[in-house]
C-alpha cells in the first residue's frame, strides 16, 4: 500500500469515466466564453462603477467606499453559505450547472439596475445604489461560484484542468479588452450627451450578449466527477475541512492579496490616465494594453505551468507585476512610450492566470485524499468571496486614498491630488503583489504529488466498485 493510501481516508468522489478522453476544443472554448460573459457584468463594475457613482450618479466618494465595504461584509456571510448549498445540490444536470442556467438572467438584470441613476434625493441615491449593488453581488456569486468550480468536476487530469482555466482566463482578458475598448464610446454614443443614460443602455446591451453565452456554457460543460448524496459534507464540517487544508488556505490568501492589487488598480486606474497622464484619448489604449498582452501570453500558460509548476509561475508573475507598477510610479507620466513598455511588462504577469484556480482544485483533491471530504463548492465560494473582497477592498482603498489627498469630482487636480492618485493606482498595487509572494512560499503541493494523489483517488474508487 502506498504512503498516500496510508494517509488517506475513504474516497467519496466518483469519476463517471475512469479512462477519460481529452476534452474537445469546443467544450474548452465554450467554457472559456463563460468568463467573457461574466466580464460583461463584473469588469463593467470593477472598472467603471466608481466612476459612474461619482460622476454620473453624483454620489460622494466616501459613501461609495462605505457601500462597497458593507456589501463585502455581507458577501463574507452569503458566499460560503451558498457554496455549501451548491455542493449539496443533486440534479440530473449535476451540482453546479443549474445555477448558471437559472442565475444568469438575474445577473444581467441587476447589472442594468446597478448602472441606473434614478432621480432620487442624495440619500435615496445612496440607498438605491446599495440595494442594487448588493443584489448584483449576490447574483454574481450564484453564477460565478459554480462556473469557476466546473473545471474541478469536468476532469481529473491536471493538464485538462489547466486548459480549462487557461480558456477561462482568456475569456476574461478578451472580455476586459472588449469592455475597455467599447464602454466609454458606447456610453457617449448611446447616452447622446446624458452620461447616466449612456451607462444604463450600455449595461443593457452587454446583458443581451451575455445571456445566451451563459446558456451555452450550461449546455456543453458536463460534470464527470460527482459526489453521492450520502457522502456530501455536512455544512458544519465543510469550513473545518477548508480551514485545516493548508494548501487551500495559503492559495486563498495569495489570491486575495494579489487581487487587491489587481482589482484595486482596475477600479481607479482611469483616474490616473485622465488626471495624471492627462491624455483622455489614450485611456482606452492604456486600459487595454496589459490585457492585450495577457491575452497573447495566456495560451502559453499551460505549457509554462508544465515546465516550472503553478507556484513558480505565480512567483514569476508577481515579480513582473511589481516591477511594472514601480516603473510607472517612479516614471514620467508624460513619457508615453515608457508607459506602454511598463504596461507590456505588467501584461506579461497574466501568464499565471490559471494558477490560482488550478491550485484550488489541487488543494481540494488533497483535502479529499487526506481528510475524506470534498467541500469543493464551499472552497470555490471562498475563492470567489476572496476575489470580491479583493475587488471591494482594493477599489475602496483606492478611492479612499484619492479622497484623502483632496480629490473632489469636478474640482481642479492639484499636484497633491495627482500624487495621491499615483500612490493609489501604482504604489499600493505594487505593495500587494510583493506581499502576495509570502503565502506562495508556504504552498507545498507540487504537481508530482497532485498527480499521485489523483491516481490514488481513482484507485480507491475502483477498489470499491
Amino acid at each position: 500500500m502506498s504512503e498516500l493510501t496510508k494517509n488517506g481516508s475513504e474516497n467519496i468522489a466518483t469519476v463517471t469515466e475512469n479512462n477519460e478522453k481529452p476534452l474537445s476544443f469546443g467544450s474548452i472554448f465554450t467554457y472559456g466564453t463563460g468568463n467573457f460573459a461574466s466580464q460583461l457584468s463584473w469588469t463593467m463594475v470593477s472598472t467603471y462603477l466608481i466612476l459612474f457613482y461619482t460622476n454620473a450618479a453624483g454620489i460622494a466618494a466616501g459613501a461609495v467606499a462605505l457601500i462597497m465595504l458593507i456589501v463585502r461584509i455581507w458577501d463574507a456571510i452569503f458566499d460560503p453559505i451558498f457554496g455549501g448549498i451548491m455542493e449539496r445540490t443533486h440534479t440530473r444536470w449535476g451540482r453546479f450547472r443549474p445555477y448558471i442556467l437559472f442565475g444568469s438572467p438575474f445577473l444581467v438584470l441587476f447589472t442594468i439596475l446597478t448602472f441606473t441613476a434614478p432621480d432620487f434625493s442624495p440619500t435615496g441615491k445612496i440607498i438605491y445604489a446599495f440595494i442594487t449593488y448588493l443584489l448584483l453581488s449576490m447574483c454574481y456569486s450564484v453564477v460565478n461560484v459554480p462556473y469557476v468550480s466546473l473545471p474541478g468536476v469536468m476532469s481529473r487530469k491536471s493538464n485538462e484542468i489547466n486548459r480549462l482555466y487557461a480558456a477561462q482566463l482568456l475569456g476574461m482578458t478578451i472580455g476586459m479588452i472588449v469592455l475597455n475598448l467599447c464602454t466609454l464610446p458606447l456610453v457617449k454614443y448611446l447616452g447622446n450627451g446624458v452620461e447616466a443614460a449612456g451607462y444604463q443602455k450600455t449595461a443593457g446591451l452587454f446583458a443581451l450578449i451575455a445571456l445566451p453565452i451563459f446558456y451555452l456554457v450550461f449546455k456543453t460543460s458536463k460534470e464527470v466527477v460527482t459526489v453521492k448524496k450520502e457522502h456530501t459534507v455536512a455544512p458544519k464540517d465543510a469550513m473545518k475541512l477548508i480551514v485545516k487544508n493548508k494548501p487551500l488556505m495559503v492559495t486563498t490568501v495569495y489570491t486575495i492579496v494579489s487581487m487587491i492589487g489587481m482589482f484595486g488598480r482596475l477600479g481607479v486606474a482611469v483616474f490616473y490616465y485622465m488626471f495624471v497622464v492627462g491624455r483622455f484619448e489614450l485611456i482606452t489604449l492604456f486600459m487595454m494594453m496589459q490585457v492585450i498582452v495577457g491575452t497573447i501570453v495566456m495560451p502559453f500558460a499551460p505549457a509554462v505551468i508544465r515546465k516550472i509548476g503553478k507556484k513558480n509561475t505565480c512567483l514569476l508573475s508577481m515579480v513582473l507585476q511589481t516591477l511594472a507598477m514601480l516603473m510607472i510610479f517612479f516614471g514620467d507620466p508624460t513619457n508615453i512610450p515608457f508607459l506602454i513598455i511598463s504596461h507590456v511588462v505588467y501584461g506579461l504577469g497574466y501568464i499565471s492566470g490559471p494558477c490560482g484556480s488550478g491550485m484550488t482544485v489541487d488543494s481540494v483533491d488533497y483535502g479529499e485524499w487526506k481528510y475524506g471530504g470534498r467541500p469543493d463548492g464551499t472552497a470555490f465560494a471562498v475563492q470567489v468571496l476572496g476575489q470580491k473582497i479583493a475587488s471591494a477592498v482594493g477599489a475602496s482603498l483606492g478611492i479612499f486614498i484619492i479622497g484623502l489627498f483632496g480629490f473632489v469630482a469636478g474640482q481642479p487636480i492639484t499636484p497633491e491630488i495627482a500624487k495621491g492618485i499615483n500612490i493609489s493606482v501604482n504604489l499600493v498595487p505594487a505593495a500587494c503583489f510583493l506581499l502576495s509572494i509570502i503565502p506562495l512560499f508556504m504552498y507545498n503541493l507540487p504537481e508530482s504529488k497532485v498527480e499521485e494523489i489523483r491516481k490514488e483517488l481513482i484507485a480507491r474508487h475502483e477498489e470499491k466498485a
